[in-house]
């Protein structure tokens, strides 16, 4: 991906047409779907690259922009109105939470150069983590395992596991009393 100015697009001719095609997709098959019909959602996620790994959920009112960018795990939830603009991978673990409206950005630009290209990051969301609704992530941050990261929060750097993280820019603000232990959850006495 090279970007000649600041007008020209650093993706291939390829790149653009799978981006329409999945748009027109998203259109017509995917966004008018009740919501029980999650496994037609997912189907049509794998039929363009998603990859994906037991039964997560992703509402017909997610917006995913390049579905070849997602790796899903079991359980996952994509909340009506969550954004996924992956232009880098976007990687969501084994029962995280993507609320309402959060925006999940693996996209910016460099602004220190004239040209402002386009810089992308990958985001990993840990297994168990919760990102509250209207939560905004930029790219190239990390949120740990079973993180909290509270409602209207904007994450530009990792966060660590088993924390509370709120506020803009969010920062850590106590650790998660509960965690998983296998299939169930565990009071941890250590973090009170």
């Amino acid at each position: 991906m090279r970007q000649t100015d600041a007008y020209a697009s650093p993706w291939s001719v390829g790149t653009r047409l799978r981006v329409f095609l999945w748009g027109a997709v998203w259109v017509t098959l995917f966004r008018p779907t009740p919501k029980p019909l999650y496994p037609w959602r997912i189907f049509l996620l794998r039929c363009f690259g998603c990859k994906v790994k037991g039964r997560p959920f992703v509402s017909q009112s997610a917006i995913i922009k390049m579905p070849w960018n997602l790796v899903l795990g079991d359980r996952t939830c994509l909340a009506p109105k969550s954004e996924i603009y992956n232009l880098g991978p976007v990687i969501l673990g084994s029962r995280s939470t993507i609320s309402q409206q959060a925006y999940l950005c693996g996209g910016t630009h460099d602004f220190s150069d004239v040209k402002l290209p386009l810089v992308v990051g990958t985001i990993e969301v840990g297994e168990d983590a919760f990102i509250g609704a209207r939560a905004f992530v930029n790219p190239g941050v990390a949120i740990g395992r079973g993180a909290i990261i509270g409602a209207c929060s904007v994450v530009t750097k990792d966060m660590p596991a088993w924390t509370v993280c709120v506020g803009n820019p969010c920062r850590p603000i106590k650790a998660r009393a509960w965690h998983k232990n296998g299939a169930e959850a565990v009071r941890d006495e250590s973090v009170l």
